[in-house]
């Protein structure tokens, strides 16, 4: 069987047919045309179109198109109820899609929603079935699996783990408007600032990174803390400490078999493993302080292969 997906994010969209299984047969990558949603939905459109077209397939072929929303999202409906980075609101995209396409199975969903359905159907979730998922990227995002299920909430608003308070004496501004988030603490924004903030106050680690070859951010860091410089390790270990506060939340009320992370920032999960394990030590119950902390499999393209196990689901 053959399905469509799309995975539409704030700078790139992936348009993709995939099979049963979650693997993809064929891709096509583009720009997120964020000045307009009905001009973006169009060229995703003819993105699939092309890609039908490619293999033979007409509509009737497709089996299901799954959509990954970056926002709020009435899941039921279809409805990307609000995107922040575009400032999109109440956009029917699954009764646009069906009428433009003609495929009639089409599911769409959060995108880190649609990441825990992925890992649930194709990745870690054959080992798991009770974990929470957690991007660290731009921002930090969450949902939860329990018993196999996902967690959606009175409003299907559950699993906003990106602004559990994680810092009370020196909040930084969150994006949402309050302070002290770990979206603003723990997030990949979060270890380019403290970055930047460090090349300027340090000549030294400034040197460093130019002798590195590389700018004042998250990536740089990286790299200086993989050779091993102290002050590179220490910004891992601040971002890890508020990182590991926000698993040891969600261990605390959830009761997980494992936090399966993914985003950018996942690719240093070893950097930050440290001071996670640490932060779970002093602020997770006793009984569950041992939680497994791991990649997800999926990598890159995890809200993608999220969008295909919506539209099998």
């Amino acid at each position: 069987m053959i399905y469509a997906a799309l995975d539409i994010g704030g700078t790139k969209t992936i348009a993709a047919l995939t099979n049963e299984n979650g693997s993809i047969l064929t891709q096509k990558k583009f720009t997120s045309f964020v000045a307009s949603s009905q001009t973006h939905l169009d060229i995703c459109v003819n993105a699939l179109r092309e890609l039908m077209q490619e293999r033979g397939l007409e509509a009737k072929e497709i089996h299901g198109l799954g959509v990954s929303l970056p926002g709020i999202v009435d899941s039921d409906r279809g409805v990307l109820l609000y995107a922040p980075y575009a400032k999109w609101k109440n956009v029917p995209v699954a009764e646009y899609l069906r009428e433009k396409l003609g495929i009639a199975n089409i599911r769409c969903d959060n995108d880190v929603n649609a990441c825990a359905i992925g890992e649930l159907k194709f990745g870690l979730g054959k080992k798991y079935s009770d974990f929470v998922w957690m991007t660290v990227s731009t921002g930090v995002g969450g949902a939860s699996v329990s018993d196999g299920t996902l967690i959606r909430g009175a409003d299907g608003f559950a699993g906003e783990l990106g602004h559990l308070k994680v810092e009370y004496d020196h909040p930084a501004q969150c994006p949402c408007g309050q302070e002290g988030c770990l979206e603003a603490h723990g997030s990949g924004t979060a270890l380019n600032r403290l970055t930047a903030k460090m090349a300027q106050q340090d000549a030294e680690f400034a040197a460093a990174l130019a002798q590195a070859g590389s700018k004042a951010d998250g990536a740089g860091c990286a790299k200086l803390a993989q050779a091993g410089n102290p002050k590179a390790l220490a910004i891992f270990d601040e971002i890890g400490t508020y990182l590991g506060r926000g698993m040891a939340y969600c261990v605390n009320v959830l009761n997980p078999q494992a936090v399966v992370v993914g985003g950018g920032v996942s690719a240093s999960l070893e950097l930050l493993r440290p001071a996670i394990t640490a932060a779970l030590k002093v602020n997770a119950f006793r009984k569950m302080q041992d939680i497994d902390v791991v990649c997800t499999p999926l990598g890159y393209e995890a809200a993608l292969i999220g969008a295909a196990a919506l539209a099998a689901e």
